[in-house]
């Protein structure tokens, strides 16, 4: 192993294996430790760990002398001791004198280890070897864990390590754990030490050790043995204090204590004195919103969710907030999941956490768990989270049928928040998101069409996190949204300020006069606290003295009236924090903060120009200094996103360039085989490196990846990003590290789509014409496509004498003879025609429809294609609509049985979908109901199948309409509510009306007029916007008629009779048009007449399922 050789076997446990070693040249025995890892991806941040713990220079440490990988296995080669540990002291039952002695002598190491950083989460009198001389050394560091950070990163549940007779409270829950909890162990350690037993022991009475240490009291030492000094009662039960802060904070103090009952300093040495450290800030001056939060999360824990919102400026404290209201979540037994936010992010970034969770749920529990949680969106969300399409079975299951990007991207978002709403329905959820305001445009998307009446029913609180100032309108809207609870965080008031400093010095009272400077200093900010007194110390400023006091060493300290030397800025005070870093260290923060906020750590080992010592010397210099720590998965991260803002903004612009240029060529090295999913981070490098025609042609390939993504406004975005880089490749001087910039038709052609898609019809336009301006004549196919696209975005905003000439100048590029033309140029031509059959059946021009169907009959018969057969005969149906105001002659049927035909004939899943849909409402309209609904509940079943949420809310919404006309109560508004919730999240505002228009109709069956009335007036509001006349508002109008006729106010109740008349609407059944006769031109005076008419009236439309 290394340069050692294995002599024999020493233990193994669930970290590794230890062997005996000796090296062949020295002869040097070693104990050899290898550690078992996950996954290649933590490999990096295992050695790391090993490196750290490898600097630490301390007799009462282990030595760490050596360290590598050996057979894919990171390993290390420690000292070998002899001699005994401390557990055989105890066993020996040591006099009290020299145990004491023995525990002050060990408070040393531990006190060096903890001003590194580093807490060792197991100690036990295992895990403390005693040399002859009688010096004890802390060994066992394999799971020792880094501490300290100003920002607080958003994990929780961590895993529980170490052995439960010496365990911390906080430990055992998987809390945040600091050197305390290894005081705590020391504190069990002295426990046993003085009265021969731990300070739990298992019971049936008392329960089991895990729980005493949460739970109980530990009985004073003196009542188990008699005779102890009352300070050493007082000393033991200070450290097995259940909440960290009420005990001693420092392994300095803890000696001391022990000093004055006797016990005995070690032999004199050079050891090296502990570095002063500060704790986590405790939570503080957060009561108010953590009391709103938690009511918020009790509502979750019973099955009603929500949506809570905290915004503050950088540094406040959101994100502790939030890390409190997710260890509450933990001991209320909510399941916990974090995501956070970051600039250029992927699509649905912050919600990997979550699929990643419900693939490891899926994996533990089975088949049955991953049909119940994924089903078939597996393979939909597979594109976000590529875990999902690895869980066994997913290899079989087929793609997702395409659908139109509009659908498709529903479908991405339903099956997301049905796989959220599945999961929560075991264990109540909190989902919590931090830096909300660096959300992709899809997790905003998701966030604001996540309905609060799903939520509701639910037990789920999404809790999200954000900076106010960097708050865009998208998220704004959310925030604001009916429902969600939104707070702001305040910046913390003096009491709260001295509450936070005295907790990170461990005092239970910090420096008043101190204080007060700083108080008026911190303008209440958090993270500028935590920074002035992490200078404050790095200065020497402020230091612990030998007694364990905090002593100042400013201006005024001795006279009350203290001047703070330090800077009054964040950012300044980050500067001088940067500028004592060593020379590596600061030029590897220059590549980090180039690298972005988190970062694979291997890229940054790839992208510095430092050799492997100099690195890891490097490294471990910044996780000192606070600047970077472990993300988990072999990624590092800045402990504060301030830090990276700051140590960018110092970068001299050549060399940012340079950096740029470095770290673009570190990311295609690594990710040679994967360039595709990194083409924003590489466009973005390249761009800010100068390198603009290789930015471009990424920031296009990046446009092509949001949009498959259906990233909608990352993709316009990157596209435009693209058409600037290549003006500024044509501009630039020639660089052979440069590549020629993408072909721009496409492009824009590209942008032009996706502008189309997103409403921004004219600005396709534009896009579409400058596509046109770069195409050569000769290729017509794609310049007709282009005039084709910009006649569909004239019809769009229902210009459609605009489209019709779009459409012309389509055919002209294409020519006049349809019998001999190529194949993509017939395709082309059929869509063409396709799309003006669809212009004139919106305008109602019955007539040129005909004549256009006619014509292109005979071409589609002689040579289309089974999808444009199918097509072409969907365009019949639609003029059959049209043409018989929605009352389906057996004709039009017919036309549906040969759309149904023909889409089974061309295979294609999503039109088959469509003709089942398409002919079934023209049985409904035809009055064939119970064939209707059988084929209309296959297509909603297949709908479903595929998320496709359009077409179920269409289903849906026929369904319902054929409940209504068979007058079914209970089916109808069952029916109609699963509409608007569907509808809502299609975003289908005729639908959604529809919905309400059917409920109003169960209202006004049920007796509830007022009801009836409110829902029937919501669903014609519904449908007002709409640029078409929405043809079905007899389902409103006639409860509505009902309504008025019963309050006696008939010419409100003629005016909505009137209202189903309109040409516009679906032609009403004969009986129920021959009992309106006369009514539609009714001037008589005579009231009682016009009661019995209008009575007669709505008895024909009660007995037809309209009232």
């Amino acid at each position: 192993m290394g340069a050692y050789r294995v002599v024999e076997l020493l233990g193994q446990g669930g970290m590794g294996v230890v062997y005996r070693g000796e090296h062949p040249d020295t002869g040097e025995a070693v104990a050899l430790k290898t550690v078992r890892v996950a996954s290649g991806a933590v490999l990096a941040s295992i050695r790391r760990e090993i490196h750290a713990l490898r600097r630490l220079n301390h007799p009462g440490v282990v030595r760490i002398v050596d360290e590598g990988i050996w057979e894919g296995l990171p390993w290390y080669a420690m000292e070998l001791l002899h001699g005994q540990t401390l557990r055989g002291f105890l066993d020996a039952r040591a006099p009290l004198p020299m145990a004491l002695t023995l525990l002050r002598r060990l408070c040393a190491p531990l006190a060096y280890l903890h001003g590194n950083g580093l807490v060792h989460r197991d100690l036990k009198p295992e895990n403390v070897f005693v040399r002859p001389d009688g010096a004890p050394v802390l060994v066992d560091l394999g799971i020792a864990a880094q501490s300290g950070g100003a920002r607080e990163v958003l994990q929780v549940g961590g895993s529980t390590v170490g052995s439960e007779a010496y365990m911390a409270p906080e430990q055992i829950r998987g809390d945040f754990v600091d050197a305390r909890a290894d005081l705590y162990a020391l504190g069990c350690i002295l426990y046993e030490a003085v009265t021969g037993q731990p300070p739990f022991v298992a019971s049936r009475s008392a329960g089991s050790v895990l729980h005493q240490h949460l739970r109980r009291a530990p009985r004073p030492p003196s009542q188990v043995v008699e005779g102890l000094p009352p300070e050493l009662d007082a000393l033991v039960l200070r450290l097995l204090a259940k909440r960290p802060q009420e005990r001693l904070g420092y392994a300095e103090d803890v000696a001391a204590a022990l000093a004055a009952l006797g016990a005995e300093a070690g032999e004199p040495g050079s050891t090296p004195r502990p570095s002063p450290y500060l704790y986590r800030p405790d939570f503080s001056g957060r009561g108010k919103p953590l009391e709103r939060l938690g009511q918020a999360l009790e509502e979750a824990s019973r099955g009603r969710g929500g949506c809570a919102f905290l915004g503050g400026e950088s540094g406040v404290g959101k994100t502790r907030l939030a890390m409190e209201l997710a260890t509450e979540a933990t001991h209320r037994r909510l399941a916990v999941v974090t995501g956070e936010c970051v600039p250029l992010p992927l699509p649905l970034h912050p919600f990997r956490p979550l699929l990643l969770t419900v693939a490891d749920r899926c994996r533990e529990h089975g088949a049955p768990e991953t049909e119940r949680l994924l089903g078939p969106r597996a393979q939909v969300l597979a594109a976000y989270e590529p875990a999902l399409a690895r869980l066994p079975g997913q290899d079989a299951q087929p793609a997702p049928p395409p659908l139109p990007p509009p659908e498709a991207r529903a479908r991405v978002l339903s099956s997301l928040r049905d796989t959220l709403l599945a999961f929560a329905r075991v264990q109540p959820l909190l989902l919590v998101l931090d830096d909300l305001q660096w959300a992709d445009e899809l997790s905003l998307s998701f966030l604001q069409e996540l309905a609060p009446e799903h939520l509701r029913t639910h037990g789920v609180l999404v809790v999200g996190t954000y900076r106010m100032d960097e708050a865009g309108g998208a998220l704004r809207r959310i925030v604001q949204a009916p429902g969600a609870v939104s707070l702001e965080l305040e910046r913390l008031d003096a009491a709260s300020i001295r509450e936070m400093v005295s907790g990170m010095l461990a005092l239970r009272e910090a420096p008043g006069a101190f204080l007060d400077a700083l108080v008026t200093h911190a303008s209440g900010n958090p993270f500028f606290i935590a920074e002035y007194l992490r200078a404050a110390i790095g200065e020497g400023l402020l230091s612990r003295t030998t007694a364990g006091e905090w002593r100042l060493a400013v201006p005024g300290a001795r006279a009350g009236a203290v001047v703070l030397p330090l800077p009054r800025s964040i950012a300044e005070l980050i500067e001088r924090r940067l500028a004592e870093l060593g020379e590596d260290g600061r030029a590897l923060v220059q590549l980090a903060a180039v690298l972005g906020r988190e970062f694979d750590g291997e890229l940054l080992s790839g992208a510095a120009a430092l050799g492997d010592e100099a690195l890891w010397e490097a490294l471990e210099e910044l996780r000192l200094r606070q600047v970077l720590e472990e993300a988990g998965g072999g990624r590092l991260r800045f402990v504060h996103d301030k830090l990276r803002e700051v140590a960018y903004g110092r970068i001299p612009d050549e060399r940012r360039r340079a950096l740029h240029h470095r770290a673009a060529e570190a990311v295609e090295r690594r990710y040679t085989a994967e360039l595709p999913r990194h083409a924003a981070s590489l466009a973005h490098h390249w761009a800010q490196a100068g390198v603009h025609g290789r930015a471009s042609r990424f920031f296009a390939l990046a446009g092509d990846q949001a949009r498959a993504a259906y990233a909608n406004a990352e993709a316009l975005s990157f596209y435009e990003a693209a058409l600037r880089e290549a003006a500024s490749s044509r501009n630039a001087a020639a660089s052979h590290q440069d590549a020629e910039p993408p072909a721009l038709d496409t492009v824009y052609e590209s942008l032009g789509d996706v502008r189309a898609l997103t409403g921004r019809q004219a600005e396709a336009r534009e896009a579409y014409a400058q596509a046109l301006a770069r195409l050569a004549q000769e290729e017509r196919v794609r310049r007709a496509s282009l005039h084709r696209r910009v006649g569909k975005s004239w019809e769009t905003h229902h210009q459609h004498e605009e489209a019709l000439r779009a459409y012309a100048a389509a055919e002209t590029v294409l020519g006049p003879d349809t019998g001999s033309l190529p194949e993509d140029v017939w395709q082309e031509w059929f869509q063409i025609q396709n799309e003006r059959i669809t212009t004139y059946y919106w305008q109602a021009r019955v007539r040129e429809m005909t004549e256009l169907v006619e014509r292109v009959r005979p071409i589609v018969e002689s040579r289309g294609e089974p999808l444009q057969r199918a097509r072409f005969f969907q365009s019949l149906v639609q003029m059959g609509f049209r043409s018989e105001r929605y009352r389906a002659s057996a004709s039009t049927v017919a036309h549906g049985r040969a759309f149904m035909r023909a889409s089974q004939h061309s295979g294609v899943e999503s039109e088959m979908s469509m003709a089942r849909f398409v002919l079934a409402t023209a049985l409904l309209l035809h009055g064939e109901l119970d064939e209707s609904e059988a084929l209309m509940g296959t297509a909603l079943a297949e709908a479903e199948r595929v998320g496709n949420v359009t077409l179920q809310s269409r289903c849906l919404s026929y369904l319902t309409m054929s409940s209504r006309l068979r007058c079914q109560v209970e089916q109808t508004r069952h029916r109609a509510e699963r509409v608007l919730a569907v509808a809502a999240a299609a975003r289908m505002e005729d639908y959604l009306g529809l919905a309400h228009a059917n409920l109003a109709w169960v209202a006004r069956r049920e007796g509830r007029p007022d009801v009836a009335e409110h829902l029937a007036w919501q669903a014609l509001r519904s449908w007002q916007p709409l640029t078409l006349v929405y043809p079905f508002q007899w389902m409103a109008h006639w409860p509505l008629a009902a309504v008025r006729l019963e309050q006696h106010r008939l010419p409100e109740a003629l005016e909505h009779v009137r209202a189903t008349l309109e040409p516009r609407q679906q032609q009403l059944p004969d009986a129920l048009l021959a009992a309106l006769d006369g009514l539609e031109t009714w001037t008589s005076p005579d009231t009682e007449a016009l009661r019995a008419r209008l009575t007669h009236a709505m008895g024909t439309a009660t007995s037809l399922g309209f009232i």
